[in-house]
């Protein structure tokens, strides 16, 4: 019988954070050892006490333990005494602790929950924490499973690592449950993770059920009730002691609120009658927006539009303007965000917060007439999170759609971007804060802060969040724009893999990456072949100002390969909305700078002039706007056979400035191509190259830039080369893909043929082939 194939899971143990990690380095290196550590349940206070313990024995030094047996006044002060669940121990050892604590020269490390909170107990922290800083666990970050897994010598694929710390929120106990459950042979066809979530789950109801009757009712509370039904429980008297306490057990985050997998595994084991219990505290129609919330937050559209639409039309939900905002959002994710702005018209009066969110769907619509005059903030009581975040979000995006937006817009829109993923990531509305900001960066030439503050956003919304595909998708469209083809593949492979159906909006975006890789990335065939593909899954959709960025990358990649018609309704949609705006250069730059593109492409003059007129007149204004009018006049210059090198050189370096690197390094490439002198030639293709570097076509075939050392057999030229002829790109294709001449492809070709002793074409083929497995075998 054949012996069986074993799958090495990773060793038990529990994942500490970096302060941890420091203070396990230092330990065995301090004359007297002394340091405070608090953390919830299962999230290594006794294993950080343990591995000190054994790293001080192993330097010669004594320790011992606080049991029963020991008396803290008898143990000598340069021996180490450790204390665990300090929070557990009677008032007389907790006073003989504090003796301890209260002499610097006593060795003495201590360990404890942050609930329950002896007054004595306070006292030795504060002791210990004049002398080093505590070590607070609870949480880990990537960084520190990382660590983990490799002190470990095991590996984990990025995306379940991704999805284990969302599903955890980081949580340290979830984390190291998941990592003991993950198995590899679970998660390769089930991206939903569907056996890893039902192990943590598991774990998860065996703790609700040792823990006192209050506390899991409380819990259960907090995971089924939707925000509104939680204020009684959280005014309750004891609500303090209940909230702190189930954060100690580990199943609530310090602020109350339950991660995704303890909301999961809370729901799914309750009762029906405790579900019936806790449900009928609401009335009928806050039960049902709860349920059309819930089905919005899975990403299904549908279901949340019909629950809505039942209710009967003299029902009154507690908040009818999240009801409002439900219904807009929905539409607008169906890719109709005019529908929903005239749904937040025919509202009734909107207070301040909601307000905003319709101001969000009229501005994407294009309903200057619509947009309601700024609204003016409660004069009564501290103002929230949530109404920082929105006030900043109305006053930054109407301060974008200025002529001349002032400096403080962008500024506006990066803090409304961070408040609102920090205080209130649920709230369903017609377009994220994060991709409003990311909009306007890009807009304004700062494409390094549009990529911070969508990846800000991705980092703190959890795999279950409706928001996170058009995230990740955004993500991997700022990658594109940023030239790092690997990371936009990445992303892209992240979105797909999320449970639930794409909207039609996200579809819009998804075709925007997959198409602007491949134009990008690989050749005019390969290009004809991916809009073909995209094509009726995009050619319906409606558009937005909030898609105009991802509409720009279709029309281009369409116009490269002839086809003018298909987008021309939704483009000529987007212009309609930039006029009723006002045509705002802050939103409108990307648009005409397309149209350029498209005229250049299509080699028709008369379709790109408006749109350069556009760009001229915003440059006095407009720094974006300045650069791309300048680099259009020197395009034009160029394709009339004028090449100004250092015109040309220093306006595609302004474009990659901007976030137009793969336009820069084009400009330089057809400067290239219309001139007779070599020394022009090379200086323009060596900017272009380093515009848009090729050396990985496919992060999948060669993501090091180290193959010529890993093979010793090709130059680093040479090796970009043999993966794009091994791709089947023509001559004229690879030299358009690396900036370089069809002749000088042809040399290379002919010294790879020498170097590898091929005899025919197959011959070469087939050694290359063998070359680029040997060089992945190789790989790390």
């Amino acid at each position: 019988m054949a012996a069986p194939v074993l799958h090495p899971t990773l060793e038990p143990g529990v994942v500490l954070n970096r302060q941890a990690r420091v203070a396990l380095a230092s330990v065995s290196t301090l004359k007297r050892p002394r340091c405070f550590a608090v953390g919830p349940a299962g999230s290594g206070k006794t294993t950080l006490l343990t591995r000190c313990s054994h790293l001080l024995q192993d330097a010669g030094r004594r320790v011992r333990f606080l049991d029963g047996g020991t008396d803290p006044a008898r143990v000598p002060a340069a021996e180490v005494l450790l204390v665990d669940d300090l929070h557990l121990l009677e008032a007389d050892r907790l006073a003989a602790v504090l003796a301890r604590a209260s002499d610097p020269e006593a060795a003495l490390l201590v360990a404890m929950r942050p609930w329950p909170r002896p007054d004595l107990a306070l006292d030795i922290a504060r002791c210990l924490d004049r002398e080093a800083p505590p070590v607070v666990l609870g949480q880990v970050a990537r960084s520190d499973v990382l660590a983990h897994l490799d002190d470990a010598g095991a590996t984990l694929a990025e995306g379940c690592l991704t999805h284990i710390l969302d599903a955890t929120g980081g949580v340290t106990w979830l984390v190291t449950h998941a990592l003991a459950a993950h198995d590899e042979r679970d998660c390769a066809h089930d991206p939903g993770h569907t056996a890893l979530r039902r192990a943590v789950e598991a774990q998860v109801t065996h703790r609700l059920d040792t823990v006192p009757e209050p506390l899991r009712r409380a819990v259960e509370q907090l995971c089924v009730d939707h925000p509104e039904a939680r204020l009684p429980l959280l005014t309750a008297t004891t609500a303090g002691d209940i909230l702190e306490h189930g954060h100690a057990e580990g199943l609530l985050l310090r602020n109350g609120e339950a991660v995704p997998v303890v909301r999961a595994a809370a729901r799914a084991s309750l009762p029906a009658h405790r579900r019936h219990e806790l449900e009928s505290r609401l009335d009928g129609a806050d039960l049902r927006v709860r349920q059309a919330l819930d089905a919005w937050a899975a990403g299904d559209l549908d279901a949340a539009a019909s629950v809505v639409e039942s209710l009967p039309p003299d029902t009154e939900p507690t908040s009818p303007g999240t009801v409002t905002g439900l219904v807009a959002s929905v539409w607008a994710a169906r890719s109709m965000m005019s529908t929903a702005s005239d749904v937040f018209r025919a509202a009734r009066p909107l207070d301040a917060a909601d307000a905003t969110v319709a101001l969000l769907a009229h501005v994407g619509a294009g309903h200057a007439d619509r947009v309601p005059s700024a609204p003016q903030p409660a004069p009564d009581g501290a103002p929230s999170t949530v109404q920082i975040a929105l006030e900043l979000l109305d006053r930054g995006l109407r301060a974008s759609l200025e002529a001349d937006p002032p400096a403080g817009a962008l500024t506006d829109l990066v803090r409304a971007a961070d408040l609102h993923g920090s205080a209130d990531p649920d709230r369903p509305l017609p377009e994220l804060p994060a991709v409003v900001t990311a909009s306007v960066a890009l807009g304004t030439g700062h494409i390094t802060t549009a990529q911070q503050v969508v990846d800000a956003a991705v980092a703190r919304t959890p795999a279950g969040a409706w928001s996170r595909r058009r995230l990740v998708l955004w993500q991997a469209w700022l990658a594109l724009q940023n030239e790092r083809p690997a990371d936009a593949r990445a992303s892209l492979a992240a979105a797909e893999r999320l449970p639930g159906t794409v909207s039609p909006r996200d579809t819009l975006l998804l075709e925007a990456v997959r198409v602007g890789l491949v134009r990008r990335h690989d050749t005019v065939a390969a290009l004809e072949t991916a809009w073909r593909d995209s094509l009726e899954r995009v050619r319906h959709l409606d558009v937005d100002l909030y898609t105009a960025l991802p509409l720009t990358t279709l029309l281009t990649a369409a116009a490269r390969v002839g086809d003018a018609t298909t987008l021309a309704p939704q483009a000529a949609r987007l212009e309609e909305i930039l006029r009723e705006l006002g045509s705002p250069p802050a939103w409108a730059t990307h648009v005409w700078w397309a149209g350029v593109q498209q005229g250049i492409l299509l080699n028709e003059p008369e379709r790109l002039a408006p749109h350069a007129r556009a760009l001229v007149a915003a440059a006095p204004a407009h720094p974006l706007a300045r650069v791309m009018a300048h680099a259009g006049g020197v395009w034009m210059s160029v394709l009339g056979g004028k090449v100004d090198a250092d015109a040309v050189e220093e306006a595609a370096r302004s474009l990659a400035a901007a976030g137009l690197a793969w336009d820069g390094a084009r400009l330089a490439g057809h400067g290239s191509r219309r001139t007779e002198d070599r020394r022009v030639v090379a200086r323009l293709l060596a900017v272009a190259r380093e515009l848009h570097r090729e050396s990985a076509p496919r992060a999948e075939e060669s993501t090091r830039t180290g193959a010529p050392e890993a093979t010793g057999v090709l130059s680093q030229r040479e090796w970009d080369v043999a993966v794009l002829v091994l791709q089947g790109k023509t001559y004229n294709e690879i030299g358009a893909s690396i900036f370089i001449s069809p002749k000088t492809v042809e040399h290379h070709v002919a010294h790879i043929r020498r170097r590898l002793g091929a005899t025919s074409r197959s011959d070469l083929m087939a050694k290359l082939r063998v070359l680029v497995e040997e060089d992945r075998d190789a790989s790390p």
